[in-house]
């Protein structure tokens, strides 16, 4: 492989995990946001439950930011370096920490997914009323 081949990848990982880090931030935003907002329909004590489900999503999302951070941080190493061993060596690292970054954003996806399917049926199949929280 020849260095610019390598650069250019290492380039195209790191655009890709500052995207998703970006998701993730504002998955995460909105989650909390959702939670501590002043005016929203609060379900019922035993749909609350459902909640919990958002520990695993964030600590998902913040393990997906983190290896996120470890590819764009390897992004700058490769920039001090002209030997092409040592670039393929980080290539290959970033590589396998951006498909980690990746994986660990879907399965945070998953989570939040599984949250939505289960709210949405206990707001259709459950006799429980929304009470407005103020």
């Amino acid at each position: 492989m020849d260095h610019k081949f390598l650069q250019d990848g290492i380039s195209a990982m790191s655009a890709g995990a500052t995207t998703l880090n970006g998701w993730s931030l504002g998955i995460l935003g909105a989650t909390v946001a959702g939670i501590v907002a002043g005016h929203f329909l609060r379900p019922g004590a035993k749909a609350r439950w459902l909640y919990l489900l958002f520990i695993p999503g964030w600590v998902l999302l913040g393990l997906s930011i983190w290896y996120g951070d470890k590819v764009t941080r390897r992004l700058a190493a490769s920039g001090f370096t002209e030997d092409h061993e040592r670039l393929r060596q980080i290539a290959e690292l970033m590589n396998s920490e951006y498909a980690a970054q990746r994986a660990l954003f879907e399965f945070a996806l998953l989570v939040f997914g599984c949250w939505l399917v289960c709210l949405l049926l206990w707001w259709v199949f459950a006799d429980e009323t929304f009470k407005q929280s103020t």
